[in-house]
């Protein structure tokens, strides 16, 4: 009779007859992380996101000037 079970935000389901987890068959290698590089990437994400916003403010400035001097010309 299969049972699952939730441990953090995972799940594992176990048979009552075996009694085997599927969750520990394969713990592959430690890997070298550079937290210079993550920081790094981290800046450069900030600041795409900062000129993305820059450049949809503008064209949202710029469509609404656009629309303010076609309706005073329409008048």
């Amino acid at each position: 009779m299969p049972k699952v079970y939730f441990h953090n935000e995972k799940s594992i389901d176990q048979n009552i007859n075996t009694k085997r987890l599927s969750e520990a068959q394969h713990i592959g290698e430690r890997q070298v992380v550079d937290i210079n590089k993550l920081l790094n990437r981290v800046k450069i994400d900030q600041k795409n996101d900062t000129k993305r916003k820059i450049i949809f403010y503008g064209f949202v400035i710029l469509g609404l000037s656009l629309l303010g001097t076609l309706i005073t010309f329409l008048k």
